[in-house]
């Protein structure tokens, strides 16, 4: 087949399965398999493709058609310019998980801090560590997964992205915060499991193949606020920054676990479909 009778049939057959973005998905693996950007597939759509690299083509294009994620087919993906290994076993980094890091960033800005020490709690690919580590390369991150998969994506990203700030730590949050000091922290950032546990069975097929343990938190979701608000908080030096996702009914539930920590000036920020994603503050 030609690359562009493979093009026109992968578009037929994403669109079949309902998948939403049908052309996009295609054209990412069109340039995964065979190496074909949006320019060269237009020059290159006349020529005949390498059989073997057309069955692998199809083979994963089945996959996406039965929901498997397209970022775990491509073996990667980018978040705020930092590109990253993902598969199986660890959360995909995606777009709404930039109000948290902004947020964080603005406030770290606002405050002066030029070697803020960070602490990233539920890390899974790493994502927030390195957008911060590669932002202020005088920071010194923590990372804290305690997934044994994840954790050698996180590694393998570390390496990928030279963040060499950033410290890997294979622990559980609900344990690890008794290993630092109180006030150790200028900044406590996480994108934690928020859904509830009764809903991860009517997420969507694609989130279905993710680990339920980067999902599940617990019983109302917010178990993971509680060890952050409770434990965590602690560690955190007085004018220090804490930053968290949250799911989109979680808004005025976290910002009441944080004022009880004593965190002033809580903000609960939006992401770009208007729903609450974020909830940040100082320590008074």
């Amino acid at each position: 087949m030609t690359y562009g009778e493979i093009y026109k049939k992968a578009v037929g057959i994403l669109t079949d399965s309902g998948l939403d973005s049908p052309d996009y998905d295609v054209r990412c693996m069109l340039e995964y398999h065979f190496g074909l950007d949006r320019m060269s597939f237009l020059k290159e759509r006349s020529s005949t493709a390498d059989s073997k690299k057309e069955t692998d083509f199809f083979r994963d294009i089945q996959k996406r058609a039965e929901g498997y994620p397209l970022q775990y087919l491509l073996k990667g993906w980018s978040f705020m310019d930092c590109e990253l290994s993902v598969g199986e076993g660890v959360l995909i980094p995606r777009d709404d998980t930039e109000v948290c890091v902004r947020e964080c960033m603005r406030l770290i800005d606002e405050k002066g801090m030029t070697k803020p020490v960070i602490i990233d709690l539920c890390s899974g690919s790493g994502a927030i560590a390195i957008a911060l580590a590669k932002k202020y390369p005088k920071a010194h991150i923590f990372a804290v997964e305690i997934s044994n998969r994840a954790y050698e994506f996180l590694c393998e990203n570390i390496d990928r992205n030279e963040t060499r700030n950033v410290t890997p730590l294979n622990k559980d949050v609900f344990e690890v915060y008794i290993e630092f000091e109180d006030g150790y922290f200028d900044v406590i950032i996480s994108n934690p499991p928020y859904i509830r546990t009764a809903e991860i069975t009517a997420l969507q097929k694609e989130v279905q193949f993710e680990p339920q343990m980067a999902l599940d938190g617990g019983e109302d979701g917010l178990e993971f606020y509680r060890v952050i608000s409770k434990k965590w908080l602690p560690k955190l030096k007085n004018g220090g920054i804490v930053s968290v996702e949250i799911g989109e009914e979680q808004g005025e539930a976290v910002s009441s676990m944080l004022k009880m920590a004593g965190i002033e000036n809580i903000q609960v920020l939006k992401d770009l479909g208007g729903l609450d994603r974020t909830v940040a503050g100082q320590k008074n």
